[in-house]
């Protein structure tokens, strides 16, 4: 280890039990520090133990096989990133699937052992391992951290006010973007930047800092909300064993145990009270959290009792109880201020008592030692009765928790016995041939219980392993698919936009000859309307045949019949008299044809004085729906009209005339 001050965290998880079973598993538990135990935790609950983890923050957490807490790969990544980011996940048997057994490696580095270990002993000489540098950190990210500063929401569709959230946005990513480079210059931390730039500052931004995720974080902060976000991730590697640094095996230090009073608040004070009635620390200080205490607590030794002076007891010393697992003292009644006052004279020799919190924690840490006084004396008595030796302070904080004062002083005897030098006891010789028959025999059984043991355990991590690597591996094809899929996702929708740009385009080349159609049209109408603006042309009304149906439909669709229009008869075959009484009735000036007109129908036009004009002779022009002729022309054959129909009349009525004369004669002669 690196320093030897940092706590380490043991656990091995209890028989019949497993990460992978739908009944929460239990694990055995112990924390220590400088080579001696502080707590031990006989069974805990997953999410116990994680907790402590957090409030504890240990430098390593040790176990022999890190597949007794996850059940799959995909759980490796979740269980890093729960643990503080200065907490190690250590294996202390090797890299799977080449592990070595708990036990032999206990002989090897000189720990104590009888037998298979029990979950407890597992959990203390993997700490104890651990503390000597024997195992293998699991590293699943680099010592890099990725921040990105993306937007946190999208706008809106359109207008002013999604324009103004837009140019806000980008103008806020682009600031906090050079507010985190400024502090990671200021920090001397290198780094890469990556920014994708938009109209009114960044649009995103993606810094790679070569510093691990818990430096960046005392200096980046996280933003998962408003309108932009700020991201701060480790970065994921392949998932590696790394080995820790050998170190010297711990000095064994003598373990002290305390009772601990409590008086919470925003000022909150502790005391640590020995268990002979000696103030060991007093102190008090603002805004201490329950992980603060537990942590100060622990530097100094292990708690046997938590206390507090007031009743109900605060829910803060409560779970502080719980995680130290120590029993909760509190008084029947509140204690009075005197009282209070007179304990800090009584137990305060030597102490500087700077307020009333530090009052109050002494007084609880006092009335939790006079509570089991009796006890500690009987402890003392029967010790010095026996002539036990065995550690007083153990014994005694064994017993405060709960274990029978025989059962304590067995098993610390026991414990005294396996680790003191044992003595060669006196036994009845044997013949050397049944000895040496025996030690054979004895030796080629414990050889192959080991390798039968170790063929097991070899066998069972290999399981372990193998299981790991199948979901680390499914897991993998799992990302790969998603990838594949959202690249064929991808690839369809860009196949769907250049089918939808074709098409486009090819709309596009028609909407072009179609302008170009009509800026033909247009150009050749402005010509021929220039001519009539002149006089030189006249624009007469066209329909496509001289029938009563065409006639209707132009005059609901295009435009009325009015008196004094000049009409086009693409086809004017079809027509008939009462077809040409509809134009008389309606005033129209003149009928142009382009193919042959009945005698019947022309001859009820020129009865109507409506003049029936040959195309060629006044020089039809036809532009898409619209026709023109030439005015002059026109007019010309309008005029040869008049004198003809004017002729006819004359003639007509001198013809009337003469016959009148004739009749009248006739009619005188008889």
């Amino acid at each position: 280890m690196n320093n030897e001050s940092e706590f380490i965290m043991g656990f091995d998880i209890l028989p019949f039990h497993s990460p992978r079973s739908r009944t929460p598993a239990k694990y055995a538990c112990v924390i220590m520090r400088e080579g001696a135990v502080l707590n031990e935790y006989e069974e805990i609950s997953r999410h116990s133990l994680l907790n402590l983890v957090n409030e504890i923050s240990p430098q390593w957490l040790c176990t022999d096989n890190i597949f007794e807490i996850i059940p799959d790969s995909k759980s490796v990544i979740h269980l890093i990133e729960d643990l503080p980011p200065t907490t190690k996940l250590v294996q202390v048997t090797g890299v799977p699937p080449r592990q070595v057994t708990l036990a032999r490696l206990a002989r090897q580095h000189d720990i104590p052992l009888s037998g298979k270990p029990s979950p407890l002993e597992a959990a203390r000489i993997a700490a104890q391992l651990a503390s000597q540098g024997v195992g293998y950190s699991l590293e699943c990210f680099s010592a890099q951290t990725e921040i990105q500063v993306v937007r946190g929401r999208r706008p809106g569709r359109g207008g002013q006010s999604a324009n103004r959230f837009r140019r806000r946005v980008q103008s806020m990513i682009q600031q906090m973007t050079r507010e985190i480079e400024s502090n990671l210059k200021r920090a001397e931390i290198e780094y890469d930047i990556s920014i994708r730039e938009a109209d009114f500052g960044y649009a995103s931004s993606r810094i790679v800092a070569y510093a691990p995720l818990h430096i960046i974080r005392d200096i980046v902060d996280s933003k998962r909300s408003g309108d932009f976000k700020v991201l701060v991730e480790p970065i994921r590697k392949q998932t590696e064993f790394v080995p820790l640094e050998p170190a010297p095996a711990p000095r064994k230090t003598k373990t002290q145990y305390f009772i601990l009073g409590i008086d919470p608040g925003t000022t909150a004070a502790i005391c640590l009270l020995t268990l002979r009635g000696k103030v060991h620390f007093l102190e008090s200080k603002k805004a201490l959290t329950r992980a603060d205490i537990i942590r100060m607590v622990y530097s100094k030794g292990t708690p046997v009792m938590v206390a507090s002076d007031v009743t109900p007891v605060p829910n803060m010393v409560k779970k502080i109880s719980s995680t130290v697992n120590a029993d909760l003292f509190t008084p029947n009644n509140n204690i009075p201020v005197a009282e209070k006052n007179e304990i800090a004279r009584e137990f305060g020799d030597g102490v500087n008592i700077s307020n009333a919190h530090e009052r109050d924690a002494l007084t609880a840490a006092v009335y939790a030692y006079r509570s089991i006084v009796p006890k500690l004396r009987q402890i003392d008595r029967k010790v010095r009765e026996d002539r036990i030796d065995v550690d007083r302070d153990r014994l005694k904080a064994m017993v405060i928790r709960g274990s029978p004062m025989n059962e304590a002083i067995a098993r610390l005897t026991k414990e005294a016995e396996e680790e003191a030098p044992s003595e060669p006891e006196e036994v009845e010789e044997m013949p050397e041939e049944t000895i040496e028959s025996l030690r054979k025999r004895y030796t080629q059984l414990k050889e192959e219980n080991e390798t039968l043991e170790q063929k097991v355990e070899d066998l069972n991590r290999l399981v372990d392993y193998l299981r790991f690597k199948e979901n680390e591996l499914s897991h993998s094809l799992e990302i790969i698919s998603k990838q594949n899929y959202w690249k064929v996702k991808r690839d369809r929708k860009v196949a769907k936009k250049n089918s939808e740009i074709k098409r486009s385009r090819q709309r596009i080349h028609s909407l072009e000859d179609q302008i170009e159609s009509l800026e033909n049209l247009l150009s050749k109408l402005r010509g021929v309307k220039r001519l009539e603006m002149r006089g030189d042309m006249l624009a007469v009304k066209r329909i496509g045949k001289f029938t009563q149906e065409s006639i209707q439909n132009y005059i609901r669709e295009v435009a009325p019949l009015k008196k004094g229009d000049v009409v086009l008869f693409d086809d004017a075959s079809g027509a008939g008299p009462q077809t040409a009484h509809i134009l008389a009735e309606k005033g129209i000036r003149a009928v142009i044809v382009d193919t042959p007109l009945s005698h019947l129908a022309e001859n009820e036009l020129i009865e109507a004085e409506i003049p029936v004009i040959e195309a060629d002779d006044v020089k039809l022009r036809r532009i898409d729906e619209f026709a023109f002729i030439d005015r002059d022309r026109f007019e010309r054959n309008m005029s040869s009209f008049k004198e003809v129909v004017h002729e006819k009349a004359r003639q007509k009525r001198e013809d009337q005339l003469v016959e009148m004369v004739e009749r009248y004669r006739r009619e005188s002669s008889h």
